[in-house]
């Protein structure tokens, strides 16, 4: 299949301008009109002629119509731009479905119980390392008290983590 030039596409993106279609909307239609007139220029027409059907197709009307149909879902407003996040203004025209935008989400969440879990498990450590070289163990000296600080870090973590994949699973389930 023959492709475009870039002059081509340029002269269908004026076109699409010029029916007063916004940028946004201009760069959607463009891939689809481009593909339509590819698909002329494949059965053998000239250029112009395959640009003439496709321009014919892609009047003011119809433009004017996708422009208000879907203007709304294009583009954010400012007063929506002011309250989302990061991850809601890359994932606008994106799938949320498949998982990423659910990971960015959990990932400050994650994030802390790692460190809270490697900081505990640390600690436990330490203490049974004091433990042993000391050849005794009480809950009552430094070591047992750093014992049962890293062992308290690890419960939170798990149980946060638990709680997270459980909030999660549900949330899945009721979509």
């Amino acid at each position: 299949m023959k492709k475009l030039s870039p002059q081509q596409l340029a002269i269908l993106h004026r076109h699409l301008i010029n029916n007063g279609s916004s940028d946004a909307l201009a760069e959607e239609l463009l891939d689809h009109l481009a593909c339509e007139l590819e698909q002329y220029l494949w059965i053998g027409l000239p250029f112009d002629k395959a640009l003439d059907a496709v321009l014919e197709q892609a009047n003011v009307k119809a433009v004017k119509h996708l422009r208000e149909t879907y203007q709304i879902e294009l583009a954010m407003t400012d007063e929506q731009l002011k309250q989302a996040s990061l991850d809601d203004i890359i994932f606008e025209f994106r799938n949320k479905a498949y998982g990423a935008y659910d990971l960015r989400q959990a990932y400050p969440t994650t994030l802390r119980n790692a460190f809270i879990m490697a900081l505990g498990l640390f600690m436990m450590l330490m203490a049974m390392m004091d433990g042993l070289s000391r050849h005794s163990w009480s809950y009552m000296s430094l070591g047992g008290v750093v014992w049962l600080v890293g062992l308290s870090g690890v419960t939170f973590a798990v149980v946060s983590w638990y709680l997270q994949r459980t909030e999660r699973q549900q949330l899945r389930w009721s979509n």
